[in-house]
């Protein structure tokens, strides 16, 4: 796949633009260095927080027809266990080169501080900050502080679909100093059990996710690629190797994959990245980097 490799950053090209999101599988070494084997070009781990957090009771997750609904409530190891989290899945993979992201979600920006200081000995070869506040001036706030903590190692945002000018706050993160934009993350939920008369989820409401988000992503996506000159992470309902080149149509320069994993399991890389390829040549295009932005030039 040599022909699709592409550039993130100056100094982190990727083999291929399909990446492991952050979310469904990213909890334990074994699950990155599956991802890895299985063809991602990169992995990204589930968000972690400064302490162990256990997570929601069951049910924390359902397939509603369109899409998943979930909400784990954060579950995690906690900052210092990612350390060694990072150091296995780099020892897993030997000569195998394959960069690892690291999803760091806080609750200030004090916090999210103290997370990227405590991670960057580790050697991320990116930090992916979950923003939960849809707040131009905390994402500005946050973005400041975990840049002064990472030690320069690379920053995306990741932001969702809930702000009402996607672009005007993708433009404040990057006028604050980070290095890319992941979008979007899972969209607020509730699905109802009408049997027992209550949320069917243990924590009420979840995070949408999945094939029917897809059409907000690609929506979300342009405007932000035509707001910034930074790089786009694209996720959000991406199952086949036509969604991967239509998000990076709209703007993305590489994608990222949860749900797919659920639907197809870790065949799933190489599934989306066959039927890439056959678009690619069917169409006549020669690189990734073609794709991306290609309905607005």
């Amino acid at each position: 796949m040599s022909n699709f490799s592409c550039k993130l950053f100056d100094n982190l090209i990727l083999k291929s633009p399909l990446i492991l999101a952050s979310g469904i599988s990213g909890n334990s070494d074994g699950l990155l260095v599956r991802a890895a084997k299985s063809g991602a070009a990169a992995v990204t781990t589930k968000g972690v927080t400064l302490k162990y957090q256990k997570g929601a009771e069951n049910p924390v997750s359902t397939d509603w027809g369109p899409g998943l609904i979930t909400n784990l409530g954060l579950s995690n190891p906690g900052i210092e266990s990612m350390a060694y989290m990072i150091k296995t899945f780099r020892n897993e993979m030997g000569d195998q080169t394959i960069p690892i992201f690291v999803n760091i979600h806080g609750e200030s920006a004090e916090e999210y501080a103290e997370i990227a200081r405590l991670i960057a000995p580790s050697h991320p070869d990116l930090l992916e900050i979950d923003l939960p506040f849809p707040d131009e001036t905390l994402a500005q706030e946050i973005t400041h502080a975990v840049i002064e903590n990472a030690s320069g190692i690379p920053i995306s945002v990741k932001i969702s679909a809930d702000y009402p000018n996607i672009g005007q706050l993708a433009k404040v993160i990057e006028d604050a100093g980070a290095d890319a934009i992941s979008a979007i993350n899972s969209m607020k939920g509730l699905i109802v059990d009408a049997y027992a008369a209550k949320p069917f989820l243990s924590s009420g409401v979840g995070g949408i996710s999945g094939p029917a988000i897809k059409p907000i992503a690609l929506y979300c996506i342009s405007e932000i690629y035509q707001a910034v000159n930074i790089p786009v992470i694209g996720t959000g309902g991406v199952l086949t190797g036509l969604d991967m080149a239509e998000m990076m149509m709209a703007g993305a320069t590489i994608v990222g994959i949860g749900s797919a994993l659920y639907y197809s399991g870790y065949g799933a890389f190489s599934q989306i990245m066959n039927e890439f390829e056959t678009f690619m040549k069917s169409e006549g295009y020669q690189s990734a980097s073609e794709l991306v932005g290609k309905i607005w030039r």
